[in-house]
């Protein structure tokens, strides 16, 4: 009898810690990672699951080009992208001195007319430290600071521009 009732201690707890490892799993809090813009104040935060990690200053759309406002999320993730200007009939190869930068994140891609909105770095980071209203309403980072959020974030990642 109490060979049997070993036996049926260590078969419950055998069950007992693999429905455990198992939904566990499934019940584990994942971190919500989400992109925060302030068109007013020309920052970017980096939250998780509501908490600031950290605050970015950026540059935004003229008031020709303006940053639109709305809740988006990361459709692409591309390091060391190559931009081709239209305005100027011109390719520029991948690196710091590329108009978007060494990191490009789209978020909005419109149907219209086939403008795409991202957030992405400068080559010209004193736009970024004026917090100046200069891109083509795209949200504009130092290399350095867009490199950290890229790094932090996943394609599907919110961004909500205000």
């Amino acid at each position: 009898m109490l060979a049997q009732k070993n036996v049926l201690n260590m078969f419950t707890a055998v069950f007992v810690s693999c429905f455990a490892l198992t939904f566990g799993a499934l019940l584990e809090v994942k971190a919500e990672i989400e992109i925060e813009v302030s068109l007013k104040e020309r920052y970017l935060w980096v939250k998780d699951s509501g908490r600031v990690v950290k605050r970015y200053p950026i540059a935004i759309g003229a008031p020709e080009s303006p940053t639109i406002p709305g809740v988006y999320s990361i459709l692409e993730k591309v390091k060391d992208p190559t931009y081709y200007s239209k305005s100027h009939h011109k390719v520029f190869p991948a690196g710091p001195n590329d108009p978007v930068g060494v990191r490009f994140m789209p978020y909005l891609k419109s149907s219209a007319d086939g403008k795409v909105y991202a957030v992405h770095g400068t080559a010209w980071p004193r736009w970024v430290h004026l917090r100046a209203a200069a891109s083509l309403g795209c949200i504009r980072m130092l290399n350095s600071d867009v490199i950290e959020v890229f790094n932090q974030v996943e394609v599907g990642t919110p961004v909500v521009i205000r």
